[in-house]
């Protein structure tokens, strides 16, 4: 087993020459692949799935209908998205920064009318004072309203669903995106579509394998583009990974391998290339993703799809992608092997480099590994926004680092910081030597 440990993440993917789009930004993308290159794939998972009425416009009118039934943090977060990115506005886009004080204008008055409602600590007395028997069951809620209960108005509506279509669109729309970065997560969607495979909905079930398969031949589609423009097997970021290593990614794509070996290399939330039959939960291989027509292969497919209208004769296969969450769906037992074989990588490993990776809650599975099998290791850890406040504080959630406690210090000209054996390195991914940052034995 190596000494030697690359962890990569989103970040790389997004490394110039590669350019895979983020989570929270591969909507407006995949709404153009199925309007554009990937009409076929539209095309034939819809002859597939029969009686699918998902669309990705469909889903803004949904996601619009719950915006009141958020709590209010969650809503406030949403508005403070929308803040940063105006306030970071150049002077060229004043149109997009009024759309944002709209958006946010709107939310105000939303938010005024919930803590209008909240019992403040008079009331509470005075219940108290004329129900002195019984008034711990009378105040059984902290608001005389009940939010979740009210309806939006259709100029409220109206005004959340005209931006949301606007992130549906390649073309960039600060506000848009901002206000959609959870509301339009193709992840979350995931997520949510998964519970029909439990609760036997079939609609939902639906759902997840058109979103699913549509998000997979957009990947596959992408890394065979990317492949084909480095036709020199020369990929950015990953032509100079050490072959003296192993890899854990929570990328899907197949870069690693390619360097690497597939025998070095742990996809940790599924990758490209193997689906899963849902009737055995059996991971099966798909050959040559490297140059994979998407199209036929789901049209390949027509046997392994299929819909009764008693459940128990239904057949679906699904991609091998597992979204990042706290809590993993197993999609198969083979993960349970795979994630074992993570926290025994991190565990034997000397010196750690991770790149590109952000430790957001989503991935508290994989954070918890880190946090138990890292200690006294050599951890070094590259991203353009490690220095933030915001990382810092992931830091000391994962690794019980206190903010005061880092020390500035530059490595490999890039600005940084140090606390016990952990290395904050602020770069993209292409812009550090991982050789140097690996001792040159396994």
């Amino acid at each position: 087993m190596t000494k030697n440990l690359l962890i990569t993440g989103a970040g790389v993917d997004r490394t110039a020459g590669i350019e895979f789009p983020l989570a929270t930004t591969l909507l407006p993308e995949i709404a153009a692949f199925i309007d554009g290159d990937g009409k076929e794939v539209d095309a034939t998972l819809r002859s597939l799935i029969p009686n699918l009425r998902f669309t990705f416009a469909s889903m803004v009118a949904r996601a619009v209908d719950t915006i009141s039934t958020r709590g209010a943090d969650s809503q406030r977060e949403m508005v403070q998205r929308v803040k940063e990115v105006i306030d970071n506005l150049p002077s060229d886009r004043e149109h997009i920064r009024r759309h944002g004080e709209l958006i946010i204008r709107l939310f105000d008055k939303l938010v005024v009318i919930a803590q209008a409602g909240e019992l403040d600590e008079e009331t509470r007395n005075l219940i108290k004072e004329v129900f002195p028997a019984d008034a711990d069951d009378l105040m059984d809620s902290d608001s005389i309203l009940d939010i979740h209960k009210l309806s939006l108005s259709d100029t409220f509506k109206a005004v959340l669903k005209r931006t949301l279509k606007m992130g549906l669109h390649s073309d960039r729309h600060e506000v848009a995106a901002a206000l959609g970065a959870d509301m339009l997560n193709i992840e979350n969607l995931l997520v949510e579509k998964f519970l029909g495979f439990y609760n036997e909905d079939l609609q939902s079930i639906k759902n997840y394998l058109y979103i699913a398969w549509v998000l997979w031949a957009f990947l596959v589609a992408k890394q065979k583009a990317v492949i084909a423009a480095h036709a020199d097997g020369n990929l950015p970021f990953y032509g100079a990974i050490p072959k003296n290593c192993h890899a854990i990614t929570l990328n899907y794509t197949s870069f690693l391998e390619q360097q690497l070996g597939r025998d070095r290399v742990i996809y940790f939330h599924g990758g490209l290339a193997e689906y899963v039959s849902m009737a055995t939960r059996e991971l099966v291989p798909i050959e040559n993703i490297e140059s994979l027509n998407p199209t036929e292969f789901l049209k390949e497919q027509a046997g392994n799809i299929h819909f009764e209208d008693e459940k128990a004769h239904c057949r679906h296969v699904i991609p091998a992608l597992v979204p990042p969450l706290r809590l993993k769906p197993i999609l198969s037992h083979r993960y349970i092997e795979s994630w074992h074989n993570a926290s025994e990588w991190v565990k034997r490993a000397e010196r750690i480099v991770v790149v590109g990776y952000s430790f957001n809650n989503a991935d508290e599975h994989f954070n918890d590994i880190l946090r138990q099998q890292m200690h006294g290791k050599t951890v070094t850890i590259v991203g353009p926004n490690v220095l933030d406040a915001s990382f810092l504080h992931r830091m000391e959630k994962v690794f019980h680092v206190p903010p005061s406690n880092w020390v500035d210090q530059k490595q490999q000209d890039r600005p940084g910081k140090v606390a016990n054996h952990i290395h904050l390195i602020k770069a993209y991914a292409d812009e550090v030597d991982l050789g140097r940052l690996f001792p040159s034995t396994t």
